[in-house]
């Protein structure tokens, strides 16, 4: 049974609209398929993965091999030929490869001195999707982004991983490595094969925020959330050398606050710093044996 651990549960708030125009509004289309084939067995150490997207998913898969196998469909929709044809003209995605490296990076009007400055799809008449099926070998360090129109699903790798997400969910399926996931409306959702090992954080403004850990975790955990409550099946404890009161929530379960909003604890012997934000919407820690 799912323990309670503080705050009580507030109504969680709608999530935000990505502000996108209506699909439609477009009376033009236009589809590509793109595939590449990266080999990264000639570099020491792990392959990198990074994928700096805009408009659409990104599915990445672990496997066996020392090849990075990308399969690409670009889908371009807008209000006039001209438009479609601006779409075609100025957004390019880049694939490339230094190293054990490989960087796909889609470039466009909207990217600003490396950052992105959408001014949203009525002012550039079209609205160019990018979506990923990338398979990598299973080590392979992942850097993935995406903000609009798709989620970023990741399975069976055992590398470090950052993944930033802005209107969509993120899910890490069979994973063993550690690092970070965020989100800015969407769920977040990791489950572990092994625990990780070292510092990984999981944060997301509007959206849940469930983790499945292996049994044995021992894990030094910090939870923020403001309109929500944090539930754990694993028995959480104080840290040594936290000063604050301990609240059981009725399960026996112990948790410290270390402000309003944030309590820290302990699970089993402790270990790697594991930290969980959601702003409105639970947080779930999760036992994989129950």
């Amino acid at each position: 049974m799912k323990r309670w651990i503080g705050w009580a549960a507030w109504a969680v708030l709608p999530v935000l609209a990505a502000g996108q125009s209506r699909d439609r509004d477009w009376k033009f289309e236009d589809r590509e398929a793109l595939r590449r084939t990266f080999d990264v067995a000639g570099g020491s150490g792990p392959a990198k993965l990074l994928v700096d997207n805009i408009s659409g998913f990104v599915h990445v898969t672990g496997a066996a091999g020392r090849q990075v196998e990308i399969s690409v469909e670009r889908s371009t929709r807008a209000e006039s030929s001209e438009a479609l044809a601006a779409a075609k003209r100025d957004v390019k995605l880049d694939m490339d490869q230094q190293g054990n490296s490989v960087r796909l990076y889609v470039d466009g009007p909207f990217r600003s001195l490396g950052g992105v400055r959408n001014r949203g799809d009525q002012y550039y008449g079209y609205r160019v999707n990018f979506d990923y099926e990338i398979r990598v070998p299973e080590q392979t360090e992942l850097v993935l982004k995406t903000v609009n129109n798709g989620e970023i699903v990741v399975k069976r790798t055992s590398g470090p991983f950052e993944i930033h997400g802005l209107n969509g969910g993120i899910d890490l399926e069979e994973v063993t490595g550690y690092g970070s996931v965020h989100t800015l409306n969407g769920k977040v959702k990791v489950a572990f094969s092994s625990n990780p090992t070292r510092d990984s954080e999981f944060r997301t403004l509007n959206g849940t925020v469930d983790v499945y850990f292996q049994p044995n975790l021992n894990a030094d955990l910090d939870f923020h959330t403001l309109n929500g409550g944090v539930y754990s099946d694993f028995a959480v404890t104080a840290k040594p050398g936290v000063i604050s009161s301990p609240d059981s929530g009725g399960s026996g379960r112990f948790v410290y606050r270390s402000d309003g909003r944030s309590r820290e604890g302990r699970a089993g012997a402790g270990g790697p710093h594991l930290s969980f934000h959601s702003l409105n919407g639970a947080i779930r820690l999760h036992s994989k044996g129950l």
